[in-house]
Parts: C-alpha cells; structure tokens; sequence
C-alpha cells in the first residue's frame, strides 16, 4: 500500500509528466501555425513564436526533472561503479550534493531576474516576464526533489550496470 507522500509524489510526477505533454503539443502547434503563416500566408506571425519559445523553455525545465525521475541523464559512471558500496554510497551523495549546489544557485540567480520581470512584458504577447522567468525556480526545485528521491532509490545499489534493455537503446 502505498503511503501518503508516495501518493502525493506519483501525483506531482504525473502532473509534471502532464505538463510536458501540454507544452510540447501547444509548442508543436504554434510552429505549425508560424510555418503557415509565414510559407503559405506570407505572414509572420509574432505570437506564435513567443509562444513556442516560452513553451520550449518551460519544457526543457520541467522535462530535466521528469528525465531525473526516469533516470535518463547522462552519467559517466563506470569509475563509481567499481567502488564497494560504502564508497559507491559517499560517490553518489557526492555527485548528488554537487547537483544541489548547482541547482540552488540557479533558483537564487532566478530571483533577481524574477523581481525585474514583474515590471517586464514579452514584446508580442505582453505577458509579464515573470512568468517566463519562475520555470528557473521552479525546474531547479522539481529537478532536486527528484535528485533526492534517485539517492534514496539508488541507496541500495548506487551504480547499478546497464540493463539489456538500456544497452540495446544506446546503440
């Protein structure tokens, strides 16, 4: 039985998950719209591109966590995985705590950017900048959330080697 804050996280990984999707399709749609509009119109059309490039930023942040969730990043991890477990363990909260690191002073970097974009508007849609500007903090928050929940998952066998499965796609 799953407990409350497994609940609550396989929620938050869906909503995510569910946001990725959204971005991405509404990113699709506003280049097919700038294509139509430029080729076949020969029009161009301001709002969609700012939308894209909006929808493209937020899913690049938001889609780094759902990767952190999968386990998809790229890691060079052959080094640690030699290492017996208990040094297999400190390499993992290492490599994890350096993570962190970046990721909290992207979140603090953000702030000033966010406090400057209140005041902001995106040049065609006239949205507040701000906006724009929270995927920082707000990417850099999920992404660490589900660091921390790779190195409680990961306790056991930091390292674990490749799969048939994860082999087979890397060639």
């Amino acid at each position: 039985m799953l407990t409350l804050i497994e609940k609550v996280l396989l929620l938050l990984r869906r909503l995510v998950s569910g946001a990725v999707i959204l971005l991405f399709s509404v990113m699709m749609a506003a280049v097919l719209v700038q294509v139509a509009g430029r080729y076949v119109f020969n029009y161009s059309i301001a709002q969609a591109s700012e939308i894209a490039t909006f929808c493209q930023i937020w899913l690049v942040l938001l889609g780094a966590g759902v990767a952190m969730a999968r386990g998809q990043h790229v890691a060079i991890d052959m080094v640690p995985a030699r290492f017996s477990l208990p040094w297999a363990r400190a390499a993992l909260i290492f490599i994890a705590l350096v993570s962190a690191a970046f990721l909290a002073v992207l979140a603090w970097g953000s702030q000033p950017l966010i406090r400057m974009g209140e005041f902001q508007t995106s040049p065609s849609l006239r949205v507040p900048m701000m906006y724009m500007y929270l995927c920082l903090p707000v990417g850099a928050g999920y992404i660490a959330l589900e660091l921390l929940l790779s190195v409680i998952q990961r306790w056991d066998d930091p390292f674990p080697p490749p799969s048939a499965g994860q082999e087979e796609e890397a060639i």
